[in-house]
């Protein structure tokens, strides 16, 4: 006699018990009836994640994503309560910027284990709540889920998993004195309460706010694993989602384009200006006034570099430059020297390689004839102040065949800049190329992101070397020097200035 069917509603809750996005489907209708929880690939992302915390691949996870992206019901509440429910002896604690913000989610998850629902896939911690108040559910087996805030203490209780869940408002971010309270907040209250430092993990979820915020302090420590949402793709990345399938996102790819298509992105951008977008929905956080460039318009090519390189002794492009912003002193907190090396294969100025080192004198002089040999670049152009003057000299030398033999460069001309506008002015003046792809970036070059991060940042970000290097190279091309030099009718060199 065949044994009696197994409901499917015991199949569903077994599968919940086991997977983590079963589990947030049917908790969030607890949470919100009524209401269909909508799928994007954004959140099989942060399950994905999130399911890496769990079976203790991941210790340390960052994801940062824009507003009203479940981020919180995903994680301070589903994911809590999933990790509670699998193990009743497990202890979180959860921190919020604020003790109302903090009681609030707490609620949510005390909806969700003293659910009906939640008693059926996890019978055996709903039964063992012992305690239940605004800020700690406590269960008979000594696991807890502890809400708390920044200042507020946690003195007493030990955590498997520490929560950190916007410990900043946006409207303190500005304050360095918040930001570093904050930051002391995670430091020496926080970090101190893990039971085990081998194995316990940290998962910080928030919005960018700035760049000197939670999430940067928690960067600059290393060894965490950084889901970044920003709600318009700035880099072409291929994003692990669940059950071994992934999501590739292309540059300029809306996070949600049923919600918030660009049209509406467009519109927030407009209503909360654009340092403000750029910190909450692209993660990217900058300074005041920092809007020079729009990232989403610039236009890129997908070209292998090496494949620009001289073959057989032979040249693979039209014409090469080579741009560079050179720095006084090598100190740990200079600027450094920078080169971007542009190749004219016909159709525009390709972006090819970016050379970024803080070098003394000699050393950058003999890298700056290096990268010249490696390229046969035509042109150098380097500003005409401090060691840039000294490397002009020497390249002119070169060209005359007056330097030792092994570096003479008839080939090559050296130009000096002699720039009349500002920084800001220049960069800003000179940036449209980028826009009308006469001058692309490379998609998929390792030195791209840090290249994203300070022109984003410019003109009040740490450093500005690259955008110089970049503004430097634009400024010549969309002036006579570089209509000449791409002049088919014309054979000779361009003039050194």
């Amino acid at each position: 006699m065949r044994p009696p069917p197994i409901p499917v509603e015991d199949l569903l809750f077994v599968r919940a018990r086991n997977d983590f996005g079963v589990f947030l489907e049917l908790i969030f209708a607890v949470l919100n009836p009524g209401v269909a929880l909508a799928r994007g690939w954004y959140l099989s992302a942060m399950i994905q994640a999130l399911n890496e915390v769990s079976d203790g691949s991941s210790r340390r996870l960052q994801i940062t994503v824009p507003p009203r992206h479940l981020k919180s019901i995903t994680t301070t509440v589903a994911f809590t309560a999933w990790m509670m429910g699998r193990d009743p002896t497990y202890k979180i604690i959860c921190a919020s910027y604020g003790q109302e913000l903090s009681s609030n989610l707490s609620r949510d998850f005390r909806k969700v284990v003293t659910s009906a629902l939640y008693k059926q896939i996890f019978p055996v911690t709903a039964t063992s709540i012992v305690r239940d108040t605004d800020t700690e559910v406590r269960t008979r087996q000594s696991g807890f889920r502890f809400a708390t805030a920044v200042g507020s203490t946690v003195t007493g209780y030990g955590a498997d998993l520490i929560i950190i869940d916007d410990l900043m408002k946006a409207a303190d971010a500005s304050y360095p004195e918040a930001r570093a309270r904050a930051q002391r907040f995670v430091d020496e209250s926080l970090f101190t309460r893990l039971n085990n430092k081998a194995t316990g993990a940290v998962i910080a979820i928030q919005q960018r706010l700035h760049e000197d915020d939670v999430s940067a302090h928690l960067t600059a420590k290393g060894g965490y694993r950084h889901l970044d949402l920003p709600a318009i793709a700035v880099r072409d990345e291929i994003v692990p989602l669940t059950r071994g399938r992934s999501h590739a996102r292309r540059i300029g790819d809306v996070l949600n384009p049923d919600r918030e298509p660009l049209s509406v992105l467009d519109e927030i951008r407009v209503g909360l200006g654009s340092r403000a977008f750029e910190a909450q929905y692209q993660q990217n956080p900058t300074p005041a006034d920092g809007d020079i460039i729009r990232w989403d318009r610039l236009q890129f090519h997908d070209d292998d570099p090496i494949d620009y390189r001289t073959r057989d002794g032979r040249r693979l492009l039209h014409k090469v430059v080579i741009s560079w912003d050179t720095a006084d002193t090598v100190s740990p907190s200079a600027d450094y020297s920078v080169g971007t090396v542009w190749g004219n294969d016909g159709t525009a100025w390709k972006l090819l390689d970016l050379i970024r080192v803080r070098l003394a004198y000699s050393d950058l002089l003999a890298r700056v004839r290096l990268e010249r040999s490696r390229w046969l670049a035509d042109l150098i152009i380097a500003e005409e102040a401090g060691v840039g003057r000294a490397i002009l000299d020497s390249l002119s030398r070169d060209t005359r065949r007056q330097s030792e033999p092994e570096h003479h460069a008839p080939w090559c001309v050296r130009l000096a800049a002699s720039p009349r506008l500002g920084k800001a002015e220049r960069f800003a003046a000179a940036s449209d190329p980028l826009y009308a792809g006469k001058a692309l970036l490379a998609r998929d070059a390792p030195w791209l992101e840090d290249l994203r991060r300070e022109m984003m940042a410019f003109p009040n970000g740490r450093h500005d070397d690259q955008v110089d290097s970049v503004s430097q190279f634009l400024t010549w091309m969309v002036g006579n020097g570089g209509r000449r030099l791409l002049d088919p009718r014309r054979v000779d060199r361009p003039r050194a200035a």
